[in-house]
């Protein structure tokens, strides 16, 4: 066993401690929820043809907080985001495409509406909405929650990363991460160079971008918000995150599950949309170019490109060097380079570089 791993666990089990000892002083201070004090966080969701999915979580209800200025307010904005009250127990409404659902909270707060649909996608990229509500207990009242469904025109996808991909974070420097974290607001974080740019290249629009974006992160849920507030701050654009649970014990945020996490969502994302390809969008800090050659590896024919954003300076060296070769050799086109501003001739050789065109001319041919 080595010092690392010992150390993983000391830590698992002092955190575990912690927070048993927090949540018992918290049922001592706190009255029990009532149920106009509950409201739904809901998760952007996304459809086929056949199935529509949709989450969210479900926590004690808490008065916005004033804008935050100095480092307190600032503090107390964060400890507010990971300190979430989750609320199990709780029936949720979802009504979808002449569906009426319903579901029950788990423990954590978390719901997940599966739905067989006998939908079409539309012919062009776009959000459409379903109704979210918890009936007799939501302080909010009825939710309007955009769903994603993928053009039928232009068959190409995007998956990224978030941390050190689209939003500069130094998870490569603990203490510049941690720091992050603790302190700045969506506002203060920086977007990779070159990354919005490229992003908007091949979406044209933030809000309603001409291809379908999916997000894979180890980033907790309870972050949710404060990303979807930086993407549009910094024009990114919108898409489904896959995130992971906030929690201490195996499988979850402070446990080594990333590549699991990534990997896992990364299929289901394929396996979700089996008629496009896709372009895969991440950084050397951490795992992506291991995670993403495997994938190519399972699914040689739906990669297009993989772009790797170069945050350590060992794109020529080493492990990460010998997975970028490969995926080469099974022909897919990779680009790795501490910017992603000269990531536009890999688009214009795919033929993505301008989404507009691109989609016209995929529409009339298939019109056609």
């Amino acid at each position: 066993m080595n010092t690392a791993d010992a150390f993983g666990r000391w830590l698992r089990a002092f955190a575990a401690g912690l927070e048993q000892d927090v949540d018992q002083l918290k049922d001592l201070l706190t009255d029990p929820v009532a149920p106009a004090n509950v409201q739904i966080l809901p998760y952007a969701g996304y459809r086929n043809d056949r199935e529509l999915r949709v989450s969210g979580r479900v926590v004690e209800y808490r008065p916005p907080l004033a804008p935050a200025d100095d480092v307190l307010d600032k503090l107390l904005a964060m400890w507010a985001i990971y300190n979430s009250r989750e609320v199990g127990g709780i029936t949720v409404r979802c009504e979808a495409h002449g569906i009426d659902a319903t579901c029950i909270s788990d423990e954590e707060g978390y719901f997940q509406f599966t739905l067989s649909v006998d939908r079409p996608l539309p012919g062009r990229t776009t959000w459409e909405n379903v109704k979210l509500s918890a009936p007799g207990h939501d302080a909010q009242g009825e939710l309007t929650v955009p769903i994603l469904a993928p053009g039928s025109d232009d068959r190409w996808a995007i998956i990224s990363d978030i941390d050190d991909t689209i939003m500069e974070t130094g998870a490569t420097n603990f203490a510049a991460n941690w720091r992050r974290i603790v302190l700045e607001q969506p506002g203060d974080r920086l977007a990779v160079p070159g990354s919005a740019d490229l992003y908007r290249t091949i979406a044209r629009d933030h809000a309603s971008p001409t291809r379908p974006f999916f997000y894979v992160s180890s980033s907790p849920w309870n972050l949710y918000g404060f990303l979807t507030q930086f993407m549009e701050l910094n024009r990114i654009p919108h898409g489904p995150m896959f995130l992971k649970d906030l929690g201490i014990d195996a499988g979850k945020f402070i446990d080594a599950g990333h590549k699991t996490h990534k990997l896992e969502a990364i299929r289901s994302i394929l396996r979700f949309y089996p008629q496009h390809r896709f372009l895969l969008m991440g950084d050397n800090g951490q795992q992506d170019v291991e995670i993403y050659t495997e994938v190519v590896r399972e699914f040689p024919q739906r990669i297009g490109a993989v772009f790797i954003r170069d945050v350590t300076g060992e794109c020529a060296a080493g492990a990460n060097a010998t997975h970028l070769a490969e995926m080469a050799s099974l022909g897919v086109q990779t680009h790795c380079a501490a910017s992603f501003a000269d990531g536009v001739s890999i688009l214009r050789s795919l033929r993505i570089d301008n989404p507009v065109e691109a989609t016209r001319a995929s529409g009339e041919g298939a019109a056609a």
